[in-house]
């Protein structure tokens, strides 16, 4: 998926949890990049505020790794079991 926002820049994590909702109908719980957590629905409310307002290669940078054009996103929809993995394939996404 291109992941550019309407305002052109990349997207946020909550515009690529609402197009995996409109395009699938997935409502996923989990927003992963190898290990980096992007979004978890587990998480307080306050913390999941912030994890969707987070462009999403924001906290991958914070964590220490190298800005890339392209990310693979790995994702956990509402009940599935997180702990089963790669259920579904990972979510390329090219950045602008």
């Amino acid at each position: 998926m291109q992941a550019v926002g309407a305002d052109g820049q990349e997207m946020m994590v909550q515009e690529v949890l609402d197009w995996l909702q409109k395009t699938h109908g997935w409502t996923v719980t989990m927003l992963l990049r190898g290990h980096t957590v992007l979004y978890d629905s587990e998480a307080d409310e306050e913390e999941q505020a912030r994890q969707r307002a987070q462009r999403i290669s924001e906290n991958l940078e914070d964590a220490g790794e190298l800005r890339q054009r392209e990310l693979q996103l790995f994702y956990v929809c509402e009940g599935e079991d997180a702990e089963a993995g790669d259920a579904r394939p990972p979510l390329l996404c090219s950045l602008p």
